[in-house]
């Protein structure tokens, strides 16, 4: 079983780099297959799988849906259609409550005297990782780290709450689109990570992410004990994010081990 990486973001989002340039690191890497799992869009995807099918590289296409939950939570849909209509209503909603609560957050800003708005770069979808890359540009904080504490956390004064899917519902639109849908990095879930794991699994999820960077042996352990329980596929995932995010290097969350098997079979086919 040759390495593979279902988690990844591109300019799209919150990466930095093209959808194209991942999936020639991808095959330059030596991965089986790679999904590009943009952060609620799917614009990226048609120019990974044109380039997949130039280089003769493999490209699962993919979306992470941000969910609305007591705690972030993230959904992977894997191997959806793009242009699927559920996927393209709920995208489209999406984008229009994520710029609402940007406008929010730049008047915010605007009002602690930390104005931005000019400075915000970003292809895709802008998140709060583009507010705080614009934050440091201008002066306002010393690292996206500082960014974020000072500025863009829960509690700070800039944070206006996001507006999400739930659990269900992205649940729905993946299997409408013809795809497994995945809890993403469980290990990041800031409660009680096994009843999280089985609200999730009343809902309908298909898999989990057990494999993935920063992932503790017990908490691995949890997460294959409860994808055993209830039937999940297991997944692993690095988060690429290129230069947002240089730990994460393509494939790194991949072990090889059985339990990735059917995963690995289901995208290969």
């Amino acid at each position: 079983m040759q390495a593979f990486d279902l988690h990844t973001h591109s300019i799209y989002s919150d990466g930095t780099q093209t959808p194209a340039a991942i999936v020639r690191a991808a095959k330059e890497a030596g991965l089986a297959f790679v999904a590009l799992t943009d952060h609620d869009t799917v614009m990226g995807v048609p120019e990974a799988m044109a380039e997949g099918a130039r280089i003769g590289m493999r490209v699962v296409p993919g979306v992470e849906y941000d969910i609305d939950y007591s705690v972030t939570m993230h959904i992977l849909g894997l191997g959806i259609d793009p242009d699927a209509p559920e996927v393209k209503r709920t995208l489209a909603e999406s984008a229009v409550r994520r710029a609402r609560r940007n406008k929010a957050m730049f008047a915010r800003l605007k009002e602690v005297g930390c104005p931005i708005e000019d400075a915000v770069e970003g292809d895709g979808l802008i998140t709060r990782l583009h507010m705080a890359n614009a934050l440091v540009k201008k002066g306002y904080a010393q690292s996206r780290a500082e960014a974020f504490d000072k500025f863009l956390l829960k509690g700070r004064p800039a944070f206006v709450r996001s507006e999400n899917i739930s659990i269900a519902q992205a649940v729905a639109v993946t299997h409408a689109a013809g795809g497994i849908a995945v809890l993403a990095h469980p290990c990041q879930i800031r409660a009680d990570k096994h009843a999280a794991v089985l609200a999730a699994v009343r809902d309908g999820i298909d898999g989990i992410e057990a494999f993935y960077p920063g992932t503790t042996e017990g908490e691995r352990t949890l997460f294959l004990s409860l994808a055993q329980q209830h039937g999940l596929i297991v997944t692993c995932g690095s988060d690429f994010h290129g230069a947002n995010r240089p730990a994460a290097t393509l494939g790194c969350a991949f072990v090889p081990t059985p339990l990735l098997l059917p995963v690995f079979k289901r995208f290969m086919t």
